[in-house]
């Protein structure tokens, strides 16, 4: 199959402009060097491997995805955009993405933008096969999760389709937002997005990465997140499992699910959206370091939510924000009143006063491991948002999180 870098090298050298190969999505799959006139949104667009939201609103005004043939796009000085010519590159009459130049000030000679015409139908030729590949692969992965028998046989399948070692350790990387919200695996893969050798499927609205261990799955799974958040995909969260031998990735995946059931934003957009989430490495939750929050990862999640909600814990997260923040920082400390002062600021009286005022609220004694147990399981299931769900009812908390290190 021709490779699309030399398509793009041809007509850039060809149009004696600035060249690029966008796919459907406006991520970008290759550019052309050149010491020409630019402006800043080929900069941004080779820079941040695809168009910015507002970019590509601007040029899907000009009809380029119904276009059969070039589309002159004018500038607009406003937005740093220098007048374009966008050939569709299409395979069946099918878009597969776009070859872009921009345009000269006196325009562009129209034998070579005809001859230009015939690279974009390469590339669009170029574009299918590697969908269809990714497809076939995309099955295999899938196959592999889910296949009770015969995985080995499967796992050299997918090795073949991904250009692997048999022998290569992975890790599966769940990556999903909001309940009701789809991923796809276009928006992540292929050139311009993950690296090669990483495999991508969707599964129930989120996003299956098989990551090669070599390549650090969290650092891939970082880089996803960002392709979303450039996409303009918010409130992205990734759920790695341990790393494992290809034939046993399933169990890598049932660690990466159960992760995800606990990471996955539940609030809506305007109160936990992607910035509220924080970066991109801060989104990236392994089942090996989860602790004792994989009991939410499980089948019984309900159960676990329902069970640790006790008349107790509910009259306590129904109360005053100081009572909830100081009983929490009191049983991160070990039940230590001088740390618990120390932490939150509190004369030592004043601390003995809350700590008191909760056990009325509770109607627990804090001097009983048992109570303690109760509300501190309590406190850390429910204390997120989302984490109490259709039947435990979670609130927003109301204290900082950084003062109380999982």
């Amino acid at each position: 199959m021709v490779d699309v870098q030399d398509l793009v090298d041809e007509a850039s050298s060809l149009l004696e402009a600035p060249v690029t190969l966008e796919d459907r999505g406006f991520r970008l799959l290759a550019f052309g060097a050149h010491t020409g006139a630019t402006d800043p949104v080929r900069v941004e667009t080779v820079m941040g491997r695809g168009s910015p939201v507002e970019t590509r609103a601007w040029f899907e005004r000009f009809g380029i995805g119904r276009a059969r043939g070039p589309v002159h796009v004018p500038g607009d000085a406003e937005r740093g955009i220098a007048a374009r010519l966008c050939l569709p590159a299409r395979w069946r009459d099918v878009v597969q993405g776009y070859l872009w130049a921009i345009e000269p000030p006196d325009g562009l000679a129209p034998e070579r933008v005809r001859a230009a015409e015939a690279l974009a139908a390469q590339a669009g030729e170029a574009l299918a096969r590697l969908a269809s590949r990714r497809r076939e692969s995309e099955r295999l992965v899938l196959d592999l999760l889910e296949t009770g028998e015969g995985r080995s046989g499967i796992a050299l399948e997918v090795a073949d389709a991904l250009a692997l070692d048999p022998a290569t350790l992975v890790a599966v990387v769940l990556l999903g937002t909001r309940p009701g919200v789809r991923l796809r695996a276009q928006q992540v893969h292929g050139p311009g997005g993950l690296p090669r050798g990483v495999g991508v499927a969707e599964q129930g609205g989120d996003v299956v990465l098989l990551v090669p261990a070599r390549m650090g799955p969290d650092t891939v799974a970082a880089g996803a997140i960002g392709a979303l958040d450039r996409l303009g995909v918010t409130g992205v969260v990734a759920a790695v499992g341990e790393e494992v031998a290809l034939p046993e990735a399933a169990e890598s995946h049932r660690q990466a699910r159960a992760a995800l059931r606990v990471a996955r934003p539940q609030g809506p957009a305007g109160r936990d959206g992607h910035a509220d989430l924080g970066p991109a490495e801060a989104r990236v939750h392994d089942w090996a370091d989860l602790g004792i929050r994989r009991i939410l990862g499980g089948r019984g999640r309900d159960e676990v939510l329902a069970a640790t909600r006790t008349p107790a814990v509910a009259a306590l997260l129904a109360g005053p924000e100081e009572l909830v923040e100081t009983a929490w920082v009191h049983l991160e400390e070990a039940g230590s009143v001088g740390a618990t002062a120390r932490r939150l600021g509190l004369h030592r009286q004043s601390v003995y006063a809350r700590l008191h005022r909760i056990e009325g609220v509770t109607g627990l004694d804090l001097a009983r491991g048992r109570d303690r147990l109760e509300l501190h399981l309590g406190l850390l299931v429910h204390r997120e948002p989302g984490w109490g769900g259709p039947q435990g009812g979670g609130r927003e908390p109301r204290f900082a999180t950084r003062s109380m290190p999982w």
